[in-house]
């Protein structure tokens, strides 16, 4: 038997894909971070990230078209519900209001939480879309995983490496099939 639910929850059912904290700076070089639920392979090395146009992170990724996309850990969640909690333009520097604690992503130089399971610099790929949808195909430029959570031979996560979070409702997660 199957139950007939609220057609509006389908998202909670079909989860997009891990939660990720993306990190960019503003114009007056203002670090910033936020949380999105909804992201997903697009192409080999391009995400594709659905965002309210109207958040200070995306007005960012406009300005500079460049950012990271971070992939935190299961034991990361506080600092996830800490991104997604405040809006970057009503209190100045997120980052340190909520104390994340950061390192400087190799390339761009951008903030990013530090311990995450893995982080993709990235630049904006297609300005119209992100404009008209808010969907934001994010052309990975470099891609950077934990030493001790990657095989290179097997080019995949070892096994038994933290596992990622998936947004459920409000505060409630999923991760390896369990809700944290």
């Amino acid at each position: 038997m199957y139950k007939n639910i609220d057609k509006t929850l389908a998202y909670r059912v079909f989860s997009g894909g891990p939660l990720v904290c993306i990190f960019t700076k503003s114009s007056k070089d203002v670090p910033d971070g936020m949380t999105a639920a909804w992201s997903c392979p697009f192409d080999p090395d391009v995400l594709l990230l659905v965002l309210d146009k109207d958040h200070t992170t995306s007005e960012n990724i406009r300005h500079t078209k460049k950012f990271v996309v971070v992939l935190p850990s299961e034991d990361q969640k506080k600092t996830a519900l800490d991104l997604g909690s405040v809006h970057g333009r009503d209190v100045g520097n997120k980052l340190q209001i909520k104390d994340v604690k950061t390192e400087k992503s190799q390339k761009f130089g951008l903030d990013v939480m530090s311990g995450a399971l893995a982080y993709f610099e990235c630049e904006l790929q297609d300005e119209m879309l992100f404009e008209e949808k808010g969907i934001c195909l994010s052309k990975v430029v470099n891609v950077y995983v934990k030493d001790d959570s990657w095989d290179d031979k097997e080019e995949c996560f070892n096994p038994g490496f933290k596992r990622t979070l998936h947004h459920v409702t409000g505060s409630t997660f999923c991760s390896g099939g369990e809700l944290v």
